[in-house]
């Protein structure tokens, strides 16, 4: 359900996690061709990025309890995601894609090209969005009601 304070969260992560993106890029830029994650054992980053990760997030007052941003930059597959989740309001988390690695070295192929989320939605925005994809929704199942002799099943 979307409300005044609800739209007002999610506008601030976005805000938060454009920022964080842009960053995270700027550390990552210098890194590309080279190894970044750990191939064997428990895998995680090198080293060196890993310390990198951790003095940005201290730096910038993330991870820190009483502060409402918390920021995890982990590996899915060969994609490199930060997640950054809002604990002090309603706006839950966004996550940012960074990158590509090869999952048989350990080396960075490509950075992500970052995305410019919006800070600006207002309730009404959202309720007349809302209610545009439930009518559109409801047309689309009465067709699809009005064909299904022709449908396989």
């Amino acid at each position: 359900m979307a409300t005044e304070d609800r739209i007002k969260d999610q506008n601030a992560i976005h805000a938060v996690a454009n920022e964080i993106e842009g960053h995270l890029l700027r550390v990552l830029s210098p890194w590309q061709g080279l190894k970044v994650r750990k191939v064997s054992g428990h895998g995680g980053y090198v080293a060196k990025l890993q310390a990198e990760f951790d003095r940005y997030c201290s730096d910038h007052g993330y991870n820190v309890q009483g502060q409402p941003y918390w920021l995890n930059v982990y590996a899915s597959y060969t994609s490199l995601i930060a997640t950054v989740r809002d604990h002090s309001g309603t706006a839950g988390s966004v996550e940012v894609y960074l990158g590509r690695f090869n999952d048989q070295t350990g080396v960075l192929t490509s950075l992500g090209e970052g995305t410019e989320r919006r800070t600006d939605y207002t309730l009404s925005e959202v309720e007349q969005a809302l209610a545009t994809a439930y009518q559109l929704e409801e047309q689309a199942r009465q067709l699809r009601s009005s064909v299904s002799v022709f449908s396989r099943r």
